[in-house]
């Protein structure tokens, strides 16, 4: 019987269109940050890992696709470079990376389980191979059909590349600096937009022209434009809805340059702020300022919240900061801009804070008729904190 390998490459060739310029990096880069991942292959005995998070696909190789909607999956073998197992149409992509030694095309006639076995079964047919278990990206059921035909070969590989990407290099940090040029210039637009008779659907297409204008890529996640009491309700978005004097106008938006991100946040009043409105914003700087003071290497994640929690409970308004204080930033495809679910500050969190590490620090409120946040990306440097978004905190009060 003819392998799959076999009947791809009659179908589709072996030629392979390589592309070095859709690369961030040199692929130096790439080939250093492989062998990381190759030695702790070694040092667990195995001889290769299924990747499924689409973000540690892109560190380790620069590999991205929007197709990542369907079934894809890069093994990572002991020696050698890594291996696509995707949609026959995600193909030429991985082949135009250098960073990529193969290939296999899940063609949408066949069972991606099936062409996943098949390869395992043909190129590694003994040892133990490490599987990225806590991916969004591999479904229960795909999960449950690996282990049904090859569970005794699969252990975990967790939490390994994820510590990599923690700390940025200077070439991720100077994307992510373009990147907060962007998110400034479309938060710049948006803010200029504001006034009664526009729709929040004119400022999120402000935000975006502005932020693309100059430079973005498409981000990880819309971005949060909101008016008027709806700006109560976390994570609303533009609806069409007429903007009114008196509303609180909410926007966090992101700037994305070779997929590292950029985000920040402001708030306005379109007309007089109430003493509400200001007693609020008043507290969101207070944090924010109080968290870039903070922050330094060898402090905790807990101690930075802390020192960030203690000045807004002594306003009184504990209750209204429900969030972490802020959450880790870099690589992002939607649905998620951020590194949040590999490192955050919130409360007694004891990781160590290093030098390089970046994070989107985002105080937000949400009270009753009207929610706000006022937030900057920041850089942990030797001694202390890059803020690496520069635009006026205070709150904007519209003149109408």
């Amino acid at each position: 019987m003819q392998s799959t390998a076999r009947t791809q490459q009659e179908i589709l060739g072996s030629e392979r269109n390589i592309w070095p310029g859709e690369l961030a990096f040199s692929e130096v880069t790439y080939l250093d940050r492989l062998e990381l991942i190759q030695k702790e292959l070694l040092t667990r005995g195995l001889c290769g890992a299924l990747i499924f998070d689409p973000e540690n696909m892109y560190w380790l190789t620069g590999y991205q696709t929007i197709g990542y909607f369907t079934f894809q999956t890069m093994f990572v073998p002991v020696s050698g470079k890594p291996v696509m197992i995707t949609r026959v149409v995600n193909r030429d992509m991985a082949l135009a990376l250098p960073t990529i030694g193969d290939a296999v095309s899940v063609f949408d006639t066949q069972d991606h389980v099936d062409v996943l076995e098949s390869y395992l079964k043909e190129t590694t047919p003994t040892g133990q191979i490490g599987i990225e278990t806590t991916s969004n990206y591999l479904n229960i059921h795909d999960h449950s059909r690996l282990v049904d035909r090859l569970g005794d070969r699969f252990v975990p590989f967790v939490g390994v590349i994820g510590p990599y990407r923690m700390i940025k290099s200077a070439n991720e940090l100077d994307r992510m600096r373009a990147a907060a040029r962007a998110i400034e210039a479309g938060m710049d637009a948006a803010l200029h937009t504001i006034a009664p008779g526009k729709t929040d659907n004119d400022l999120a297409a402000a935000l975006y022209q502005g932020s693309i204008a100059a430079g973005s890529e498409y981000i990880g996640h819309p971005p949060m434009v909101v008016a008027g009491p709806r700006s109560e309700l976390c994570f609303a978005l533009w609806k069409r809805n007429t903007i009114q004097k008196g509303d609180v106008v909410l926007l966090e938006g992101a700037g994305c340059i070779d997929r590292y991100h950029a985000m920040m946040s402001r708030s306005a009043v379109v007309g007089k702020a109430t003493d509400e409105h200001k007693a609020t914003a008043d507290a969101l700087i207070e944090i924010l300022e109080t968290a870039i003071e903070t922050i330094r290497p060898g402090i905790t994640s807990g101690e930075v919240d802390f020192a960030c929690r203690s000045k807004v409970e002594k306003r009184g308004l504990g209750r209204y900061f429900k969030s972490r204080t802020a959450y880790g930033i870099g690589i992002g495809f939607p649905p998620n801009w951020a590194e949040g679910h590999l490192y955050s500050l919130r409360p007694d969190d004891p990781m160590v804070l290093q030098p390089d590490m970046t994070f989107h620090v985002i105080p937000t409120m949400f009270r009753k008729g009207f929610g706000m946040a006022i937030s900057d990306s920041i850089r942990v440097t030797q001694n202390g904190c890059e803020v690496l978004t520069n635009y006026p905190r205070h709150l904007i009060e519209v003149e109408v």
